[in-house]
């Protein structure tokens, strides 16, 4: 291969970097680089950003927390609208004992000393509003879901009695079959009207409540731990269309008892006192001619 006069020789031991046009500068700046010699902004940079692959979220809060978080809130709120509320009022005491001293009358309006404040106040006022009616949502969050594992509960109670209605119309044949092995004599599994088809350890263990007299769901639980979970989808389903149903009549209940307060009272009619039978009311006697003032009395002859 024809070697080019003036090129330099890449396989030389002495090979120049200004030859071949490298410029060293760069690359030694890019091993510094490598070594950690990063700027302020780029260090800083490079912290935020492992900050946000090292930082965990945070777990849910459970309703409570959330309330007793809320209620933190509102009381540093509070506390800070107090202050400034003192501090406004002070300012304002100030001033007027100032114009007392010039004889001047004190005055109600807001010195311009006071405006950051009371803007300060203003945004106060406006997020512990918002605190509160937060507060309000979870508390009535939490009545619902109490009120739907309560209607649950009851809900389930009622498919049991269903349940045991239905072991009681069975043949002793049948009902020893489910007693046993949780299944119906041909082998398959116990079909319930309230509760569909049961398992063979639920049908088993719901013949031994039975057998024992034991009916009422708290008793049943204590067998049955998983019960509740079994038939949770179709339970919380069923509860929550009857509490919401529940909830919307009050809600309609207490709407037209507010408006039936709002209506002002119609007057009563004058209830006239009661006339015994045979006497004329009195609004109804018409005075009669006065004799002496018509003066047509006849005298008797002498």
């Amino acid at each position: 291969m024809p070697k080019f006069e003036g090129a330099p020789d890449m396989n030389s031991a002495e090979l120049n970097p200004n030859e071949v046009g490298i410029d060293v500068g760069v690359g030694v700046g890019v091993g510094k680089k490598l070594e950690g010699e990063l700027t302020p902004e780029e260090l800083e940079k490079l912290k935020a950003e492992e900050g946000q692959e090292q930082k965990i979220e945070e777990p849910e809060l459970s309703p409570e927390e959330q309330l007793k978080k809320l209620g933190g809130e509102t009381e540093a709120r509070q506390q800070e609208i107090t202050r400034l509320n003192e501090s406004v009022e002070g300012t304002k005491a100030k001033i007027n004992e100032a114009r007392e001293k010039l004889g001047l009358l004190p005055t109600e309006e807001d010195p311009p000393s006071v405006s950051s404040e009371k803007d300060k106040l203003e945004k106060l006022r406006a997020e512990q509003e918002g605190l509160e009616k937060q507060k309000e949502e979870l508390i009535n969050q939490q009545e619902k879901e109490r009120l739907i594992r309560e209607e649950k509960e009851k809900i389930l109670q009622e498919k049991l009695d269903e349940v045991f209605k239905e072991f009681e119309g069975l043949n002793p044949r049948d009902f020893e079959s489910i007693f046993k092995s949780g299944k119906t004599p041909e082998g398959r599994n116990v079909e319930s009207k309230s509760m569909g088809s049961l398992e063979p350890e639920v049908a088993q263990s719901l013949a031994k409540a039975f057998k024992e007299g034991i009916k009422l769901l708290p008793k049943i639980l204590e067998a049955l731990p998983e019960l509740l979970k079994k038939f949770d989808e179709d339970l919380t389903k069923e509860a929550t269309e009857r509490v919401d149903k529940k909830l919307e009549e009050e809600k309609q209940k207490l709407e037209e008892e507010q408006k039936k307060e709002e209506k002002p009272e119609e007057p009563k009619p004058e209830e006239k006192p009661g006339v015994p039978e045979g006497e004329i009311p009195p609004g109804e006697i018409k005075p009669g001619p006065n004799p002496i003032e018509g003066g047509n009395i006849e005298t008797p002859n002498a």
